[in-house]
């Protein structure tokens, strides 16, 4: 699985949760999960890449803890959120933070268990960005996030002459 960072912008609660009881502490920590069951989600970008309408790669990143605008999130993509924003597409990158807690949602079939489906990605996602709701039109693998990420980091890379 490939790493990113992502510089996150702005962190809302989420109704993401895991859909199994915790069996205990969460690895490294005292504690269990969030009371509410929910996750806290960040959006940002991920630096160095240059996406659709020469602007960064957006992420959506879960989280263990809120974090701080301005935060670098090292996080790993899970799938990739295709939507529709005043008719124009969009996508943004699905991740988790590098965190042990997140071990088991590696790709879009883990989604349902962690109840963080496409609608549950949105809605966070409607409470983060100032821009009218969004509409859903699907959802795509790990391996398309993942390539929706090197495509982006190569066009940055070309773009700004660092490659070699």
């Amino acid at each position: 699985m490939v790493g990113i960072t992502v510089a996150v912008e702005a962190t809302a609660g989420s109704a993401i949760g895991r859909e199994d009881p915790w069996p205990g502490p969460l690895p490294g920590s005292a504690d269990g999960p969030p009371v509410g069951g929910g996750w806290p989600v960040g959006r940002g970008c991920v630096p160095d890449t240059l996406g659709e309408g020469a602007r960064p790669v957006e992420a959506l990143v879960l989280m263990r803890d809120p974090a701080v605008p301005g935060a670098a999130v090292p996080a790993r993509p899970v799938a990739v959120l295709h939507l529709a924003a005043q008719g124009n597409p969009e996508d943004e990158v699905l991740c988790v933070a590098g965190d042990p807690c997140f071990a088991d949602l590696a790709d879009t079939r883990d989604l349902p268990r962690w109840h963080a489906g496409p609608d549950a990605w949105a809605a966070v996602l409607a409470r983060l960005s100032p821009q009218p709701a969004y509409e859903v039109t699907g959802c795509g693998s790990r391996e398309e996030a993942e390539q929706l990420v090197a495509d982006a980091r190569h066009t940055y890379e070309r773009l700004t002459g660092s490659l070699e």
